[in-house]
């Protein structure tokens, strides 16, 4: 009869050290955080739309600068690579993880989250024009961007 005893104990190593694996932090809302987190250059992607013709592309890349030149004013830049640009400037009074700008002709969305010492962002971007007693989105982005180490 073979020994079981060897084959128990090599068992109850492998189930106690397989469940040692590190868990990866999950993404917060970043609540609390400072003007300075904010600022800084952002890349990735996003779904791009565009009403004339009428199509939407995924995987578009995407770049975004949030520059905080004095007190609580926050100046955006968006790039849509190969498609369009939008600066928005607003200030930020608060300390909640998103930020919105609503405009006549565009307007911006963001929500900023953390991770360890690691930032995304959030966020859309949308061109429109009104028409009688509608808004017509021309452009928009939606997009998930993380910012740039120094």
């Amino acid at each position: 009869m073979m020994n079981s005893k060897p084959v128990i104990i090599f068992l109850f190593v492998i189930l106690t050290f397989s469940g040692c694996k590190k868990k990866e932090e999950s993404w917060i809302y970043c609540v609390d955080c400072e003007l300075v987190e904010w600022a800084g250059n952002y890349d990735g992607t996003g779904e791009y739309y565009n009403d004339n013709p009428p199509k939407t592309e995924v995987d578009v890349p995407v770049l975004v600068s949030i520059e905080n030149s004095s007190g609580s004013i926050l100046k955006t830049t968006v790039t849509v690579v190969d498609k369009f640009d939008a600066t928005f400037t607003s200030s930020k009074n608060d300390d909640n993880y998103y930020y919105t700008v609503p405009g006549s002709d565009k307007s911006l969305s963001l929500n900023l989250s953390k991770r360890s010492s690691d930032f995304k962002l959030t966020g859309t971007v949308k061109i429109y024009r009104s028409k009688s007693d509608s808004i017509i989105v021309d452009k928009s982005i939606s997009f998930v961007v993380y910012k740039q180490k120094d």
